[in-house]
């Protein structure tokens, strides 16, 4: 209730007041899923696009030793 009264307060002396965007914290957000990022960007969905298969030889011709992100297992810490 302490935002009302700021606001009752503001209000009485000017004439109008706009508070735009007020957030009370970050908090924790969603993160991506494993499963999702090898669907998107996995090396089966590259393979399933003609574009994607330009990505794969693109990156064979320049000599990547990872083809796709999504296939590297996550380090464990």
């Amino acid at each position: 209730m302490a935002a009302a009264s700021k606001l009752a307060e503001a209000a009485g002396r000017s004439g109008l007041l706009v508070e735009c965007n007020n957030k009370k914290g970050l908090g924790v957000t969603l993160r991506g899923t494993r499963r999702k990022r090898a669907r998107v960007s996995g090396f089966r969905a590259r393979m399933a696009t003609p574009g994607g298969k330009k990505v794969l030889q693109a990156r064979r011709k320049k000599g990547r030793k990872i083809l796709v992100p999504a296939a590297v297992p996550k380090r464990k810490m």
